[in-house]
């Protein structure tokens, strides 16, 4: 990968001898407002600095990178031009080179560019790795509204007793206020998700590069991932015993509608695929017409959320995700979404 990867350092002299615990992972596209305001601002005011921030960026100026060198950050922090776009294949990439070159890494924590952490957060992380041996860290999100948390819906949840942060019958589900400190999850989010570096140098499992199919934006990998290590592999998640982050989404779709449509239809496919692949009873039918009807429940949301009431485009993004999940099966088994050894999907 190196020679395919453009690299600088910045603001950090003594970078040769660094000897941080911590990647912090931030993988961009075009949004240099977002990761300045949000991720890069929010780590310089962090109480702790035993990390390395790398930025691994796909987008089409150099607006990004002249954000990082611009001299206004005191953490240890790398600029890599991404020799791949899309989420989960940007990810992907940044840890290998991690782990190839920063021999002191014990942890990595992934968060989007729109997220902000707060100041004790990467010190939550660091101390409940060390407290309780988990493999898989979940930092809790809160909205940046005034309504708690999660915002008024979840208030709703709440009351109604979804408060886990666990997986549905259909896919997942954030819980509905602020997740149990030090307590057990079924999921992480890709907005402040930490792992241990064995689950990665060790079990080979990296993020699923399908979900990227449609554009780029992986809707679900963070879900499928940290689930499939969860309940596949028999890895231990629990909550951050202290900190949070909060997400400020962009403005703006990431997708248009007919990408939209097939991102959804095909991810969502895979993903409930990927939670049920060892479940053959009566009950796995039942399942299955409940999923449709959450399926075509999404699909509807999505066409009355755009722009335009464009149902050419949403049938086209679902007809192209159906012929994709048709060359999935043909060539593919679900069980080779996410463990890879040695680069090689595992049958």
């Amino acid at each position: 990968m190196d020679a395919d990867v453009e690299m600088r350092f910045f603001n950090v002299s003594e970078v040769i001898l660094m000897n941080v615990s911590l990647a912090v992972i931030i993988a961009t596209k075009d949004r240099s407002g977002e990761i300045k305001r949000h991720a890069l601002t929010s780590l310089e005011r962090s109480t702790c600095r035993d990390f390395l921030c790398v930025v691994w960026d796909a987008s089409q100026d150099e607006e990004t990178r002249r954000v990082v060198e611009d001299g206004a950050w005191t953490f240890l922090l790398k600029y890599f031009r991404a020799p791949r776009a899309g989420s989960a294949s940007q990810r992907n990439d940044a840890v290998k080179q991690v782990l190839m070159h920063e021999r002191s890494i014990r942890y990595v924590l992934f968060i989007d560019d729109d997220c902000e952490l707060s100041q004790d957060a990467l010190k939550g992380i660091l101390t409940t790795f060390e407290k309780t041996g988990a493999s898989v860290v979940n930092l809790p999100m809160h909205s940046h509204l005034e309504h708690g948390p999660y915002g008024l819906s979840s208030w709703v949840k709440k009351r109604l007793g979804w408060d886990h942060h666990g997986a549905t019958e259909f896919l997942y589900n954030y819980g509905a206020w602020e997740e149990k400190r030090g307590g057990g999850a079924d999921w992480a989010s890709g907005g402040g998700m930490a792992l241990d570096v064995d689950v990665f140098r060790k079990y080979k499992c990296f993020f699923p590069e399908d979900f990227q199919r449609f554009g780029g934006y992986a809707l679900g990998e963070d879900f499928a991932f940290s689930f499939f290590l969860h309940k596949k592999m028999g890895m231990r998640i629990v909550n951050s015993l202290e900190g949070h982050f909060f997400h400020y989404p962009a403005g703006g779709a990431r997708l248009n509608l007919a990408n939209m449509a097939a991102s959804k239809w095909y991810n969502f496919h895979l993903l409930f695929e990927c939670i049920y692949d060892d479940v053959h009873s009566p009950k796995l039918l039942w399942l299955k017409v409940k999923f449709k009807l959450f399926m075509l429940a999404a699909a509807l949301k999505l066409l009355f959320r755009a722009r335009s009431l464009d149902l050419f485009s949403l049938l086209r993004g679902i007809g192209s995700a159906r012929a994709a999940l048709r060359e999935f099966h043909a060539t593919r088994s679900i069980k080779t979404l996410i463990r890879r050894i040695d680069g090689a999907e595992e049958d």
